[in-house]
């Protein structure tokens, strides 16, 4: 018996910078436009429910006799490092509203909606090997997590979450792979602006830096959609920040968090660069510090999620950009 192993490397992701029109809908091959790089332990999965008769009596038997299909299930994460693409399609996914200025390359900002709980649904393209092949419809987004480190690449991770709809079959043909720009932990900047203060920028001082963004996405069941669910709807949103950065010799940042004065913070690339990410907290308070040793250095590991940042007017407690080459994400098909 012959055997045709295959390599990881053989497998395909297709990514679109197009929402679906609606729940229940798929995109066609044609919006299918970016062959996206992705870390191999990205996959995305269907997975059936079903019920048996295995705890019920009068079988002769303790194992069960019957089973049936209830539900299916899709679900998935996709990480890489970021490119301005890929982090671009990823927060339109997570924060589910954008604005977007310029004539290429182009600013998307990303704020979350005030009242529409239904996520925003697209449809991805995978090939795990030579026979499957299958598009995932109704994927939105649960989880962002973001990495940054000192040197090196950016790193980003979205968990998913879908009706559990998919559809076997190949693309007609997949598109090129384009020439992707990356981002760098060493580009990034946080800025902090205590109340009623200066900013102060802590290149120099700073090291890693951890955002997540939690939706709380979750299948919508209602009964009469069949074996799948009609849509995907947020839950109860959470975000938080950690970042470490080195203690100076005149105390800053421990102050501002024994003080519990409220401050403003950007983590952001720099702005002479022409490709850049960021996210804005235009009030926050340090709900955690504590000591710690860095290369031999006194550093602050500083935390903050929901329960301490506030909005501001009409700035959102949380808010995220991108600058690249895409014209818009999010525009239904």
């Amino acid at each position: 018996m012959s055997i045709n192993l295959q390599k990881q490397s053989s497998r395909n992701l297709v990514l679109s910078a197009n929402t679906q029109a609606a729940y229940g809908g798929v995109l066609a091959d044609a919006a299918l436009t970016v062959r996206q790089r992705f870390d191999p332990s990205s996959a995305i999965s269907a997975t059936p429910g079903n019920r048996t008769d295995k705890e019920s009596s009068g079988k002769g038997t303790e194992w069960a006799t019957d089973d049936q299909i209830t539900s299916w299930d899709t679900a998935g994460t996709i990480k890489n490092d970021a490119d301005t693409f890929l982090l671009g399609w990823m927060l339109s996914l997570a924060f589910g509203q954008e604005t977007v200025v310029g004539a290429g390359p182009y600013t998307h900002t990303f704020t979350l909606p005030s009242v529409t709980a239904t996520m925003p649904a697209t449809t991805i393209y995978v090939e795990e090997t030579n026979d499957v092949k299958r598009k995932y419809a109704d994927m939105a987004a649960k989880t962002l997590s973001i990495d940054v480190p000192e040197r090196g690449a950016v790193s980003a991770s979205l968990d998913l979450v879908g009706t559990g709809k998919f559809y076997p079959g190949a693309m007609e043909a997949l598109p090129a792979l384009a020439q992707a720009i990356y981002l760098l932990g060493s580009d990034v900047i946080v800025t902090i602006t205590p109340a009623a203060g200066a900013a102060v920028p802590f290149n120099g001082r700073q090291k890693g830096i951890s955002i997540k963004l939690d939706r709380g996405s979750a299948a919508y069941e209602s009964s009469g959609d069949g074996l799948t669910s009609g849509s995907v709807a947020s839950g109860d949103g959470k975000f938080s920040v950690d970042l470490t950065i080195a203690a100076g010799a005149v105390d800053d940042v421990n102050g501002w968090f024994e003080s519990g004065i409220r401050c403003s913070l950007t983590i952001a690339t720099n702005v002479a660069l022409p490709y850049r990410f960021g996210f804005t907290f235009p009030s926050v308070r340090f709900n955690a510090n504590k000591v710690t040793n860095t290369n031999n250095t006194v550093t602050w590991a500083l935390s903050l999620d929901e329960t301490s940042s506030i909005q501001v007017g009409a700035q959102a407690a949380i808010s995220a950009f991108v600058i690249n080459d895409t014209a818009a994400f999010l525009a239904p098909l």
